[in-house]
């Protein structure tokens, strides 16, 4: 059986990608081991859920919670749901780290693993005594961290050879990408070494 993570949650017609129902309806699809999604903080140091940078032209971090759409759920809201499949939690932009790790600390059943293509972020992450995994995004392009400091890595599946798996023992490894030309659905995929 694959281990797929599915990318920013099953959206539709009617579900948007990055909400509560899209990431929900992913942790309750047998054919997924868990969910990836995006989180940004807001200028009142809320941490959101979302992609893109800009909400109606507006940088998310310079608005606050209240002036977002009520689609846009918070990290708080989506770390309650009860689940035991995997939270990928992909970092865009936070400055209140502290706040950020102590709040994946209120979940420690949960599976989360925080990621970024971001070093500066990852290297802010506490190490001591965390129960969360780090890892970094697009490694192979990404390699100036210490990769003694991270517990995975992800690396585009375009990218991904035997040779670098090997080189990379002891670490999870997650690909992520589209995998079949006939779909459009993008997904990670937990591989196998």
């Amino acid at each position: 059986m694959d281990k797929l993570i599915k990318h920013r949650g099953i959206s539709t017609n009617n579900i948007k990608e990055n909400t509560y129902d899209a990431i929900s309806k992913s942790l309750n699809d047998n054919k997924y081991v868990g969910v990836e999604f995006d989180v940004r903080e807001t200028i009142d140091h809320e941490f959101i859920i979302y992609h893109d940078p800009l909400y109606n032209g507006k940088l998310i971090s310079q608005m606050t919670f209240n002036e977002l759409p009520r689609f846009m759920p918070k990290l708080k809201t989506i770390l309650k749901i009860n689940s035991n499949k995997i939270f990928l939690i992909e970092l865009k932009n936070i400055s209140s780290y502290k706040k950020f790790y102590n709040l994946l600390e209120k979940y420690p059943t949960k599976k989360l693993y925080v990621m970024s293509f971001s070093n500066r972020l990852i290297n802010n992450v506490n190490l001591d005594n965390r129960h969360y995994k780090i890892g970094i995004l697009n490694y192979v392009l990404n390699t100036s961290l210490d990769i003694k400091k991270l517990d995975f890595v992800v690396i585009l599946n375009s990218l991904l050879n035997k040779t670098i798996i090997n080189n990379l023992k002891g670490l999870e490894i997650f690909s992520y990408g589209l995998f079949e030309k006939k779909d459009y659905d993008e997904v990670y995929y937990i591989v196998d070494n």
